[in-house]
């Protein structure tokens, strides 16, 4: 299970796995929950110009949601993304 070293999540407890579409598991650290035990997750390839609240926008419809995106990546540095970074799209 992989919490990343300097990750806001270094010291966090897993509290569940989640599951793309495909059933691939990723192990995630998203919040303390009490009661879940799945969530799945769509994967988009970051182009080069996008940003987090027009993702939002493309997937939850609304731009406010795109703190649950960063909170879904911890591994992922949100203020230099490179081109062709997979992203993990929570479906909530």
């Amino acid at each position: 299970m992989a919490i990343y070293k300097g990750s806001r999540y270094e010291y966090s407890t897993v509290d569940f796995i989640a599951k793309t579409p495909n059933g691939a598991s990723n192990p995630v650290v998203f919040y303390q929950f009490s009661n879940v035990s799945t969530l799945t997750y769509y994967e988009h390839t970051y182009v080069q110009g996008e940003r987090l609240d027009q993702l939002a926008t493309k997937y939850y419809r609304n731009p406010l949601y795109w703190w649950v995106i960063a909170e879904f990546n911890p591994s992922v540095d949100l203020t230099t993304i490179p081109a062709g970074t997979v992203l993990r799209i929570p479906s909530v």
